[in-house]
């Protein structure tokens, strides 16, 4: 049952990423022109990870995760108001790089606490 539920908050968490990226003229509020939108791409795609990371092994993860950050930088070519990014890729390739080794690593204690 949790496996379940795992993977509904996983689909409707992808989902939201593409409405997200998907959304026309999206602005987003600059913090003292820094590069802000860097971070939120981070955030979505670290959750995304964590969501991930229980249900699959490390190759499928990073296989979905990987295609899910492609997919959804592409998908900006053609919608209006919107740019193609390649840090903005980066950024979400970060994020799942560091969820994985956050959630391997909170995998780790939990293990060498039951021993």
């Amino acid at each position: 049952m949790k496996k379940n539920v795992r993977r509904i908050m996983l689909i409707v968490w992808i989902v939201i990423i593409f409405v997200l990226t998907g959304y026309p003229k999206l602005e987003v509020p600059e913090l003292m022109e820094l590069p802000i939108d860097k971070l939120y791409h981070f955030v979505v795609f670290f959750v995304m990870g964590l969501l991930a990371a229980k249900l699959m092994r490390a190759k499928g993860f990073f296989i979905l995760g990987f295609v899910i950050v492609l997919l959804a930088e592409l998908q900006q070519l053609v919608i209006p108001g919107r740019e193609f990014e390649p840090l903005d890729i980066a950024a979400g390739i970060l994020a799942l790089i560091v969820s994985y080794f956050v959630f391997r690593e909170k995998g780790m204690k939990s293990e060498l606490s039951k021993a």
